[in-house]
């Protein structure tokens, strides 16, 4: 086994926009944030327009419930395949992008690279190297099994964490980022910030990352290196498309495949850019004192001794051994004390109870918001009721899920809803010639043009070429479905020009129309 599989990590061929996309556009907010506020996503849809956008080959959350979802997740697949065959997409060498990400909150980084799903699991019990966090909202994981089952490429908004005090694996990376090639470097829409992203293929730098994983692996409690921060549902999904699709493979099949592995962006914890927030639940659909009435009930019924308590807006206090479910809504702020709960966390009894709340009220609908600002708007809607949730401190985060193992579902929130992580990278989920038997690159032209070694002649020299000579150039680099590029000095290269060539097209039809212009004159 080597280093890498030892730390459950590979260095992939990572796909990014190519250069004449906007960035800003391209870049958009994780699927699973507003998920109660549609207008932030009408609003998304407006400013990405038709451009290429990683808003196109997703389906937000907040549309889950809507009736054309089926129409909608296939036309997400459809427009993944359209950006590799229309180049929009282009692919770098085997490695990882280090990416910092400036938030209204901090700056944090971030090593985007694959995780291997034989070594993650949901099963605390099996102690994996790569843990599971939260439990999972059923209703959310169809939609995400639907996007990644036949999918041609992923764009993930998963981040896992280590639990590195010392700095030791992304310090000595970030230290070296002058050295390497930056390949985007962008504002982000509504809010986000900004974020920067350098390509790292360096070997030495790319083992030394193996070898400082490698280090903390053997310092981490219960065998675990990483925990799933952010997109348990997307990697819980990616887990089970790959357990059903390798049930057809054989040994060697299985150690190679796309669907063995997952982008994500691995970050520390104790970066000084990463927030532990709590995720509030708020009850639609409802009335409030009559929900609160009948949580206080159930909680009676299951012998956990429970009393309500309003306050005036003060932060009401449970007595020693009790827990405080805090509740807030348009007309009233309180606390219901559980005297005798049956779990040990706030958010595994809130969790149960609203479980069971929802099965005798099925109008009820409850929904988990990130950010106090968002959770207090929705509270104080009509027929809205709100519980407040307390964050999860970082020094508290591992051993919490090593003692309970899966923590209810949305238990904490690696920042606010506008800190999340932006989609950019994308990533092949079908073997790069698979997609290439559709339309093959021509051999010549692949020699020709993409050889790791060539030299590309310059903008003035190809306008002297013979229109057919330069067209035929321009088709071999538009019609190739995704571009392979050996090193990042041939990536700006082929860049530049590909620009250059669409330029003298332009001015090649240019004088032909003027030429027929005389000639109709005549």
């Amino acid at each position: 086994m080597d280093k890498l599989q030892q730390v459950g990590i590979r260095f992939p061929q990572i796909l990014i926009p190519e250069k004449k996309v906007n960035k800003q556009k391209w870049s958009v907010i994780a699927c699973d944030q507003f998920t109660s506020n549609e207008d932030y996503w009408i609003k998304t849809s407006r400013l990405v327009g038709g451009a290429p956008s990683a808003f196109h080959v997703i389906v937000p959350e907040v549309f889950v419930d809507a009736h054309d979802l089926d129409q909608r997740v296939a036309h997400a697949k459809q427009i993944m395949r359209s950006y590799i065959e229309d180049g929009v997409l282009v692919s770098l060498p085997e490695g990882c992008v280090l990416v910092e990400r400036e938030t209204p909150h901090g700056t944090r980084m971030g090593l985007v690279l694959a995780i291997d799903l034989e070594l993650y699991e949901t099963d605390a019990e099996k102690k994996p190297l790569i843990r599971t966090t939260e439990e999972t909202v059923s209703e959310r994981m169809s939609v995400r099994i639907a996007m990644r089952e036949d999918a041609v490429l992923e764009c993930p908004h998963v981040m896992v964490m280590i639990n590195d005090p010392a700095d030791s694996v992304l310090g000595p990376v970030c230290s070296q980022k002058d050295n390497f090639a930056k390949v985007y470097d962008t504002p982000l829409m509504q809010g986000g910030g900004h974020v920067e992203g350098w390509f790292i293929e360096d070997a030495n730098v790319l083992g030394g990352i193996a070898g400082a994983l490698g280090a903390l692996k053997k310092k981490a409690k219960d065998g675990m290196l990483f925990a799933v921060g952010d997109g348990n549902h997307s990697l819980a999904a990616a887990k089970h498309v790959w357990e059903n699709a390798k049930a057809d493979m054989t040994q060697e099949e299985r150690e190679t495949s796309p669907l063995r592995f997952a982008l994500v962006e691995v970050v520390n914890l104790y970066d000084h850019g990463i927030f532990i927030h709590p995720i509030h639940r708020v009850l639609f659909n409802i009335d409030p004192p009559g929900v609160l009435r009948a949580i206080v009930g159930i909680l009676n019924r299951t012998g956990q001794e429970a009393h309500m308590m309003y306050t005036r807006g003060t932060r009401g206090q449970a007595k020693p051994g009790a827990q405080a479910i805090r509740f807030e809504s348009k007309m009233s702020k309180g606390y219901i004390e559980v005297a005798k709960p049956r779990h040990a966390l706030v958010s595994q009894t809130l969790t149960e109870v609203l479980d069971m709340l929802c099965e005798e009220m099925p109008r009820a609908k409850v929904d988990y918001i990130h950010g106090d600002d968002e959770f207090r708007e929705l509270a104080h809607g009509h027929a809205s009721l709100g519980f407040i949730m307390d964050p999860i401190r970082k020094e508290e985060l591992f051993d919490a899920v090593i003692e309970y193992g899966v923590l209810p579902r949305k238990s904490f929130s690696l920042g606010t809803a506008e800190e999340k992580r932006y989609y950019f990278e994308c990533r092949l989920l079908v073997e790069a010639e698979e997609e290439a038997e559709e339309e093959p690159l021509p051999e010549e032209a692949a020699d020709e043009v993409f050889e790791e070694d060539m030299v590309l002649e310059e903008s003035e020299d190809m306008a002297d070429l013979p229109d057919e000579q330069t067209d035929n150039d321009l088709d071999r680099i538009e019609d190739t479905d995704v571009v392979f590029i050996e090193n990042t000095d041939d990536f700006e290269m082929i860049q530049e020009t590909k620009d250059d060539l669409e330029d003298i097209e332009i001015e090649q039809k240019g004088r032909k129309k003027k030429t027929r212009k005389k000639r109709d004159k005549s």
